[in-house]
């Protein structure tokens, strides 16, 4: 049996309460992580959620104007949401433009990752710039594992471009300017400006029309 009207209006009003309470809640405590972490920021950001930082000491994290972020299980529920992730090693660096919108994306940076101005992001992406692990069984199989020739490449995603939800983009890519990426895609071949790619590897589909 269905609750009356005024009870689900009710329910639907303190949702609404609770949602602009916790961007003023994620804004503070964000604000507060960013200093902890020694990110270079404008206040101008809106954020849902609080991200998870990593930012070693040597390590930089520098974002631009009008920054926007989901971050969490109830915050631009598309399924698989999770928290944003930052984390920079040692010398590494991560820079994103102006008017970049992500949501529930992990960004792991072991050189450097750059994104531009008005790039969107889709939902559970991840961006590597590193293998993580020797490629070589003999280091990676030591006990303790070593990271002897671990191998890290830049990352770089130009203005405009569009990256559809739950994409993996590995080490030593560069996507172009106004590309687009589709969803589910792993891309570990640069792409040029202007062009849709998909798939897993993603693949040149057509040029991108829409501009």
């Amino acid at each position: 049996m269905a609750l009356p009207y005024y009870i689900r209006k009710a329910y639907r009003g303190m949702r609404v309460v609770y949602y602009r309470a916790a961007r003023i809640y994620s804004h503070a405590v964000t604000t507060f992580k960013f200093n902890l972490n020694g990110v270079q920021f404008h206040k101008d950001f809106v954020g849902f959620g609080i991200p998870i930082l990593d930012i070693n000491m040597e390590g930089t994290f520098s974002i631009g104007k009008r920054f926007w972020f989901n971050s969490g299980k109830y915050h631009a529920m598309g399924g698989r949401q999770q928290q944003c992730y930052f984390v920079a090693a040692k010398g590494a660096e991560i820079s994103i433009g102006d008017n970049v919108g992500v949501t529930s994306i992990a960004i792991i940076c072991h050189s450097k990752i750059s994104i531009g101005n008005n790039v969107k992001i889709g939902i559970n992406t991840v961006i590597y710039d590193t293998d993580f692990h020797s490629l070589d069984a003999r280091i990676r199989n030591q006990i303790p594992e070593s990271i002897e020739g671990v191998r890290s490449k830049p990352v770089t995603i130009m203005d405009g471009a569009f990256i559809g939800g739950h994409t993996t983009i590995l080490k030593g890519v560069t996507i172009g300017k106004n590309a687009i990426v589709g969803a589910g895609s792993v891309v570990f071949k640069s792409i040029p400006d202007e062009q849709v790619w998909a798939g897993n590897p993603a693949v040149y589909i057509k040029d991108n029309t829409y501009n």
